[in-house]
């Protein structure tokens, strides 16, 4: 017997009630008149007799009730364990695979009436339960004798676009038996696909007394071309600059020739012919995009004469816009970095700006607003002017990259930052060697490539004094330590401090292969572009906002022009998974708009089976019986354990136990010449 409330049990100090009633309040003395006292002795009168407890048989009757009311409230029960053998009926876990492949043909709506003829077979005594495993596999119910409600889970359940994974599936079985403890059956209906199944067996492995039925709808490897992939830019400056090349692979396919097309906004803009190899892939390059400024969709199609078309094209979405004019400031005599600058921005993968390079006397009539951002390569004290609008442009939202070389006045700070110069440091190479790149954050846009900085050396370098805040980031250091690349958040703004000139005296890094990635990727993030995706797979995620955008709202409309985040979400997803194939709008939190085509895992689109041999192994890893395993590793403790509450009983009890009270008590006060216990 236990109590599933004990703390309620300190109640039974209340049984002090009645013998306080019956014992120390049963002695009442009636004055009564008397004409004098002086010829009585002073005398002590016993008390025992009045300590005596009077009518028993209520003073019972009132304790018990207090006992069974302070019992009531802490809800006892009776446990008994019930070994896993002893469960009457079956235990049935009805998985149905509604991944992407199982839309071929009728496999899907053959699967959902085998999943219903086996709900109508369960006896009275027996339970299902209904898991999906197209994606991570989900439990559709709890597991119950409702027949109803299964056969309603079944109906409402649509194939979707996610990849089958017979890992998640085992995974589930085996969560399901541990929890249940004892045998169950589990009727599995898909289509078998060997793409499906685990790199390691043991993820797939099932826990003892688990009985595993497979019901497959495909009995051969089905022939099926697909587009595999597309490599496309994000963003589109010159129409006829560029390059999409799309990945054609076949599946059990002969030797065949498929025709190629690419499509915006569902007009056909080209077509070409590939020869396909048999089981193998080939690559097919379109050399030109006529998009329309904005966002537009596009898709590479191909006719694959097949018996699954839902694979025949891949989603990817561009966006056209003219490049954005960026800032170059620089000083009269500096003819080095506006070249390495511009060279790096037109040999970039997206030229997306075009350099307008001044002095700083020329750039303090400039509207600063009219940038994508602003360069300061190496301009030693600015313009006052120059400042104030520099200041003005970084508080608004504006970016500003500032290089610092021999110009850089030690002592001074630097323009719109709050940043200090402590001294300009030029090495000695015939006693002192160069210093090179010690500390990577790799989390930052500046090297999400993941560039090789190895080779990079810096011969001179400032020194800076750094405020100790949350809005100064260090992303880079040298190898003394010192910071060569700092971030600070400047009202709506970022200025961003490369510690060293952009030439080839203060270091080499414009020689280098880093310092192509290092200017295209630090400029499209200053410039508002980000590192967007042009495409998508299903089940994957995608970012909505930093960790420092709160509660700032975001926006996603999905493929049938539904709002997918509720209100509270907008304000505070960091991410989104994408569940189905289709084109998404996403509105970021720093107010960016994208486009990103979504589409199915291509492993769905090999339909290899599974060889019988890997099924019957799969199979055999759940023989034996849930109870023998529990007896082996220690007995009862593995057996399921059944609490049966009594405070029904006792509830009832109190009521007779009241009834008889009153009784008792009310034939105490009609008695003449008794006294009464209260």
């Amino acid at each position: 017997m236990g109590f599933l409330a004990p703390w309620f049990l300190g109640g039974l100090a209340l049984l002090g009630l009645p013998v306080y009633i019956h014992l120390l309040r049963q002695y009442k003395q009636t004055p009564m008149p008397f004409s004098s006292l002086m010829f009585f002795e002073r005398r002590t009168q016993s008390s025992i007799k009045h300590r005596r407890l009077k009518y028993l048989l209520l003073f019972t009757l009132r304790c018990l009730f207090i006992f069974f009311l302070v019992l009531a409230f802490s809800r006892p029960f009776l446990s008994s364990s019930i070994a896993p053998g002893a469960v009457s009926g079956k235990r049935v876990v009805i998985a149905l695979d509604n991944s992407f492949s199982m839309r071929l043909g009728d496999h899907f709506a053959r699967a959902k009436k085998d999943a219903l003829d086996t709900v109508q077979s369960l006896g009275d005594a027996d339970r299902g339960q209904i898991v999906t495993f197209g994606g991570a596999a989900k439990l559709v119910t709890e597991m119950t004798a409702d027949k109803q409600a299964l056969r309603g889970a079944i109906e409402a359940i649509e194939p979707g676009d996610d990849a089958s994974s017979y890992s998640e599936l085992s995974r589930v079985l085996r969560s399901s038996a541990e929890t249940l403890k004892t045998d169950i059956s589990a009727e599995v209906f898909t289509d078998l696909q060997k793409s499906s199944w685990p790199a390691s067996f043991a993820d797939a492995r099932l826990d003892a007394g688990t009985k595993l039925t497979v019901h497959s709808y495909a009995d051969k490897a089905i022939p099926n071309f697909t587009v595999e992939n597309v490599d496309a830019p994000r963003r589109v400056f010159d129409t006829k600059k560029v390059r999409t090349v799309a990945t054609i692979a076949g599946f059990n396919t002969p030797d065949a020739t498929r025709t190629v097309t690419l499509v915006a906004n569902g007009k056909t803009l080209e077509t070409k012919q590939v020869k396909m190899p048999a089981n193998g892939r080939a690559t097919v390059e379109f050399l030109t995009l006529d998009a329309p400024y904005g966002m537009t969709k596009c898709e590479v199609r191909i006719d694959s004469a097949d018996a699954f078309p839902d694979d025949d094209r891949w989603l990817f979405a561009v966006e056209r816009s003219d490049p954005k004019p960026a800032l170059l400031v620089h000083t009269q005599n500096d003819v080095a970095s506006p070249v390495y600058i511009r060279t790096a921005f037109e040999s970039a993968t997206e030229p997306a700006f075009t350099v307008d390079s001044q002095t700083p006397e020329q750039a303090t009539g400039a509207t600063l607003t009219k940038y994508a951002f602003v360069i300061l390569s190496d301009t030693g004290p600015l313009p006052e002017r120059l400042n104030d609008a520099l200041d003005k442009y970084v508080q608004n939202g504006g970016s500003v990259l500032m290089a610092l070389g021999k110009n850089a006045v030690a002592g001074a700070k630097l323009p719109a930052s709050g940043i200090q110069v402590l001294n300009v440091r030029t090495l000695s190479l015939d006693h002192e060697r160069a210093l090179t790149v010690g500390q990577i954050d790799n989390s930052y846009s500046s090297f999400g490539g993941g560039q090789n900085w190895d080779g990079v050396e810096f011969f001179q370098m400032a020194k800076l004094v750094l405020p100790q805040d949350a809005d100064t980031r260090v992303a880079a250091r040298l190898s003394d330590g010192s910071p060569l690349l700092v971030d600070r958040k400047i009202g709506e703004g970022h200025v961003i401090i490369f510690a060293s000139a952009f030439n080839n005296v203060a270091n080499n890094l414009p020689l280098q292969p880093a310092w192509l990635p290092f200017i295209e990727q630090t400029t499209h993030e200053m410039g508002g572009m980000g590192s967007a995706r042009a495409n998508y797979r299903v089940g994957s995620y995608v970012d909505l906002r930093t960790v420092k955008e709160k509660n700032v709202p975001v926006e996603i409309i999905g493929p049938k022009g539904d709002r997918l985040l509720s209100l509270s979400e907008s304000a505070k997803a960091q991410n989104f998974q994408f569940t189905s194939q289709g084109y998404y709008d996403i509105r970021r939190a720093n107010g960016r708009e994208e486009m990103a085509g979504v589409n199915p895992d291509r492993r769905e689109s090999d339909f290899t089976l599974l060889t019988p041999d890997t099924v019957n192994l799969w199979k055999n890893t759940g023989t034996g019986s849930a109870s023998a395993t529990a007896g082996t590793s220690g007995g009862s403790a593995n057996n399921t354990e059944q609490k049966s509450e009594l405070w029904w009983w006792v509830l009832a009890f109190l009521v007779m136990l009241a009834i008889a009270e009153a009784v008792v008590g009310n034939q105490h006060l009609d008695s003449p010449g008794k006294e009464v216990a209260e």
